[in-house]
């Protein structure tokens, strides 16, 4: 489902969308993800045809210069229709809570 106002998007297209944007905004191919995955699967992940393994996730965002929750934050973004920096802050408040209830890792 695509998203119009608060109605969430589906997770595999949001995935695709908040990638490519991030892709392009990098000024790389699709190609230059070869290390990672073939340039098939860039296409259909790109496409919301796949939805990647957090293996897959860690090596595409290191590819692209972020961490792997940078990345995820964005498709979360993506999916819920709303800023990066709102999304960034509720996951800093919901670590800082998880760490001060069950320690540093």
């Amino acid at each position: 489902m695509l998203s119009f106002g608060h109605v969430k998007m589906e997770q595999n297209l949001a995935f695709g969308l908040a990638f490519k944007r991030l892709r392009l905004l990098r000024g790389m191919t699709q190609e230059d993800f070869s290390s990672v995955v073939s340039e098939r699967y860039i296409r259909m992940l790109e496409r919301g045809q796949y939805s990647p393994s957090l293996s897959t996730i860690a090596g595409l965002a290191n590819l692209l210069g972020i961490g792997a929750v940078s990345l995820v934050a964005l498709v979360e973004a993506e999916s819920e229709g709303t800023e990066a920096a709102v999304v960034a802050r509720k996951a800093l408040v919901e670590l800082v809570e998880l760490v001060q209830t069950f320690g540093p890792s």
